[in-house]
C-alpha cells in the first residue's frame, strides 16, 4: 500500500473501554525502536511480498472476504488498495460477524449455499476449525514482505503448518496508579513478578489510602488468559503439547495460589470492559489491575482527558512467577486463504500481502496498540511511541510469545469459559489445588 491511511476512530474510541492504563519507561531510544534482539531478514521471494501472476490477475474478476466487524477499516483499505491495483476486480468483504466463533459458523453455512470464501480473519483459538473444517491452505512465509516479523508465525501453524498470517497480536499487562505505588513507597521496577506484585500489594494496603490494592478482572475468558500467561512463564502452559489440559502442574498451582491471595485483597471485578475500568480508571478505587497491550494507548488517552481528575499511571508486561521468564501467552487474528482454484489462491495471497503492509500495520496499530507484525511499521510508528513511551517494553515480546489454547473434543469450545469459571471461584476464596484438580477433569470430560 502506497499512502498511509487512519483506521476510524470508533475502532480506537471502541478499545478504551476494554480497560485504563498508561505508561512507564522504554527499553528502546527514541529514534529505534526495532527490539535489539531481532533476526536477519527472513529468505522471501519478494521483498515485497508476493503478487498474484500476470495470467491470474487477468482471470479473477472476485474475491470473497469473510471477517469480523471491528476489521472494517483494515479490511476497507486492502480493497480500495487491490481494487486500484487490478482494475475490473471486486473485493466483496462480509463483515456482519459479531466474533470469530460465529464467523466459523457463517463461513460453513455459506459453503452449503455454494457461497465460497477466498480469505478469511480467524481468532488464533479457531485456526484448527479452519484448518480442518474448512480448508484452509497451507502457506508459505517465503511469500510474505522481507519486513514481515516471522517470528511471529508459530502462533498460525496447525499441526505444523502454517495455515494463518498473525495480523493482530496481543498480550497481558499490569497497569498501575503510580501515585497510589509511590505514596506506598513501592518501586514500579519491582512488578516484574508476581512475588513483586505481592510485596507491593501488602504495602499499599498498609499505608492507609483505602485503596484496594489489585483487581484481575476475569470476564472476557481473561481468567483463563491469566492463568494461562502465569503458567506459561516457568515454561508448562495449560494445554500441553499432545493438546490435553494441564492444570495440575507445578506452575499451574502456583499461579493459582498467586490468584487465590489476589482474591483477599477484596472484590476482584468480572467484566474487564466495564467494572475494570471504572473501578482504576474513573473512580480510581484499585491501584493495579490487568488489560490487553491492545487497549493501552487507548486508555492513556482517555485517562488524559480526565484533566485534574486524572493520574499518572504505568505499565508493565504481565509479570512472571519466581524463577520464571517473560513468555506471554498471545490473543488476537490470523488471515487465512480458503480458495483452491490455484488463481483465486495467488489472488488472496495477494490481498493478505496488502493487509500486512507497513501502512497498515502502522495504522492498525495507532487505532488499537496491537503488537505490530512488520518492522517497517515499528520504524514509522516513532511519533507514536514517543507519544505512548509505555507500550515500548512490549515491543521486546514478539520473540517470546506462545500460542494460546485451542481445545479439542467436541465441546472443546466450551473449556476456555468454564476455565474461567474455575478461577473465578479460586479468587473469591475456594482452594486452589482442589479446584485445579477439578478443572483438570472438567477440561479433560469436555476435550474428550
Amino acid at each position: 500500500m502506497r499512502k498511509r491511511r487512519a483506521l476510524p476512530m470508533a475502532v480506537a474510541l471502541g478499545m478504551i473501554l476494554l480497560a485504563s492504563c498508561s505508561g512507564g519507561g522504554s527499553g528502546h531510544p527514541a529514534g529505534d525502536l526495532r527490539p535489539t534482539a531481532r533476526p536477519a531478514t527472513a529468505g522471501v521471494d519478494d521483498v515485497a511480498g508476493a503478487t498474484a501472476s500476470p495470467a491470474c490477475a487477468a482471470q479473477v474478476r472476485q474475491l470473497r472476504v469473510a471477517a469480523v466487524s471491528t476489521l472494517d477499516g483494515v479490511m476497507k483499505a486492502a480493497k480500495a488498495d487491490l481494487e486500484k491495483a487490478h482494475p475490473g476486480l471486486t473485493v466483496d468483504i462480509t463483515q456482519t460477524a459479531p466474533d470469530y466463533t460465529t464467523l466459523v459458523q457463517r463461513i460453513s453455512a455459506d459453503r452449503l449455499t455454494g457461497r465460497s470464501v477466498d480469505v478469511a480473519v480467524a481468532g488464533f483459538d479457531q485456526l484448527p476449525a479452519y484448518a480442518n473444517q474448512l480448508g484452509a491452505q497451507q502457506l508459505s512465509p517465503r511469500l510474505l514482505r522481507a519486513s514481515y516479523d516471522q517470528r511471529l508465525l508459530g502462533l498460525g501453524t496447525v499441526g505444523g503448518r502454517l495455515v494463518g498470517i498473525p495480523q493482530q497480536v496481543a498480550s497481558l499487562a499490569l497497569v498501575y496508579n503510580l501515585d497510589v505505588l509511590q505514596r506506598a513507597g513501592v518501586d514500579p521496577a519491582t512488578l516484574t513478578t508476581t512475588d513483586g506484585v505481592i510485596a507491593a500489594a501488602d504495602k499499599i494496603r498498609a499505608s492507609g489510602q483505602n485503596v484496594q490494592p489489585i483487581d484481575l478482572p476475569t470476564g472476557q475468558l481473561f481468567g483463563q488468559w491469566i492463568l494461562n500467561t502465569l503458567a506459561s512463564s516457568q515454561g508448562t502452559p495449560i494445554q500441553d503439547a499432545a493438546g490435553r489440559p494441564a492444570l495440575t502442574t507445578p506452575a499451574a498451582r502456583a499461579a493459582a495460589a498467586f490468584l487465590a491471595k489476589v482474591g483477599t485483597y477484596g472484590p476482584q471485578s468480572d467484566n474487564p470492559a466495564q467494572q475494570g475500568l471504572l473501578r482504576f480508571g474513573v473512580r480510581r478505587q484499585t491501584a493495579m489491575t490487568v488489560v490487553s497491550v491492545a487497549s493501552l494507548a487507548g486508555s492513556l488517552t482517555f485517562i488524559a482527558g480526565q484533566g485534574a481528575k486524572g493520574f499518572r499511571a504505568g505499565a508493565v508486561p504481565f509479570p512472571t512467577l519466581p524463577g520464571g521468564s517473560q513468555h506471554p501467552v498471545a490473543v488476537g487474528n490470523a488471515l487465512t486463504v480458503l480458495a483452491t482454484d490455484r488463481c483465486q489462491r495467488e489472488m488472496a495471497t495477494e490481498l493478505i500481502v496488502s493487509l500486512l503492509s507497513p501502512d497498515v500495520v502502522a495504522a492498525s496499530t495507532e487505532a488499537s496498540s496491537y503488537l505490530p507484525v512488520d518492522t517497517e511499521a515499528i520504524n514509522r510508528l516513532g511519533s507514536f511511541y514517543d507519544m505512548y513511551p509505555q507500550l515500548k517494553p512490549f515491543l521486546a515480546l514478539s520473540g517470546s510469545l506462545v500460542k494460546a489454547p485451542a481445545w479439542g473434543g467436541a465441546r472443546g469450545g466450551e473449556v476456555a469459559s468454564a476455565l474461567t469459571g474455575q478461577v473465578v471461584r479460586i479468587v473469591r476464596g475456594e482452594d486452589p489445588d482442589r479446584t485445579l484438580t477439578a478443572a483438570q477433569a472438567q477440561a479433560a470430560e469436555l476435550t474428550r
